[in-house]
């Protein structure tokens, strides 16, 4: 039984270490293209009419937004790719 658990134990501290590269270059993107989204959508808004404008808040929710949604589908499709690598061997 002590066994298992030092084998489980051992694999999930690799995992860990294998994944901290991925997850911080995650997180990084996210605030990356969130922040330049932010950017574009308050230059646009300032372009717009007083009364089209929308507020801080919601714009800073919708650059959130895209940033992760833009950043999960390069994730999912790096890890599609990697499945079609695999499966074609």
């Amino acid at each position: 039984m002590n066994d298992v658990l030092q084998q489980a134990q051992e694999k999930l501290v690799q995992v860990g270490t294998d994944l901290t590269v991925s997850v911080i270059f995650f997180i990084t993107s996210i605030i990356v293209i969130g922040t330049i989204t932010y950017i574009v959508l308050t230059i646009l808004n300032n372009k717009k009419p007083e009364e089209k404008r929308k507020s801080n808040i919601a714009i800073f929710l919708i650059s959130l937004f895209v940033g992760w949604a833009i950043t999960t589908l390069i994730f999912v499709y790096r890890v599609v790719m990697i499945g079609l690598e695999r499966l074609g061997q």
